[in-house]
């Protein structure tokens, strides 16, 4: 079973822990384990004090202003940058490609961002989460998560507090009527 490129959503079974109400984006799942972001969880500090600590010059408020988010309880401190893969730049060299979405580990994408001459649309994370080899399976067949599908339109859309719902409804699924409790025949 391969997951990349589907989000992870998390069961009711899950409250109370660091992923609580998430949606995960797997970027990469394999035999090794599987590697991804939550990405709807914001941060303390938007995109602004990211560019200042770091030194590199954006003037544009809407990027100046954009959501960081908690991308996962690995790595806390490392910054990560999801964009489209038709969106291609002079950094792209520097990044990973994955199914339809680029990631991004170095500063190279934020100076491309703060000059104007980066992506329109794209996630700024810190931390990542991840899953040693058949860990993940193990958390799913307790009924910690439900996957579907991955889409760029709910990835990269700015109704954070609608992600979750938006890719539950892919399912049919309403999670405010579900129940912590697993059934098991």
């Amino acid at each position: 079973m391969d997951l990349t490129n589907h989000f992870l959503l998390s069961m009711p079974g899950l409250n109370n822990s660091w992923f609580d109400k998430t949606i995960t984006y797997l970027f990469e799942h394999n035999e090794d384990g599987a590697f991804g972001f939550v990405i709807n969880r914001p941060a303390t500090l938007l995109a602004g004090e990211v560019y200042d600590q770091l030194e590199i010059e954006c003037v544009n408020p809407v990027d100046r202003g954009a959501i960081v988010y908690e991308g996962g309880p690995v790595d806390k401190e490392r910054g990560f940058v999801l964009f489209p893969s038709d969106e291609l730049y002079s950094s792209a060299e520097s990044c990973s490609q994955g199914q339809g979405v680029t990631l991004a580990g170095s500063t190279d994408i934020l100076t491309e961002i703060g000059n104007g001459n980066g992506p329109l649309d794209y996630l700024l994370l810190l931390g990542y989460a991840g899953w040693d080899a058949g860990q993940l399976e193990d958390e799913m067949a307790g009924n910690s998560w439900l996957t579907c599908e991955a889409s760029q339109e709910i990835l990269f859309s700015r109704e954070v507090d609608e992600k979750f719902n938006l890719a539950a409804g892919t399912l049919g699924i309403q999670f405010d009527l579900m129940s912590a409790e697993a059934g098991h025949a």
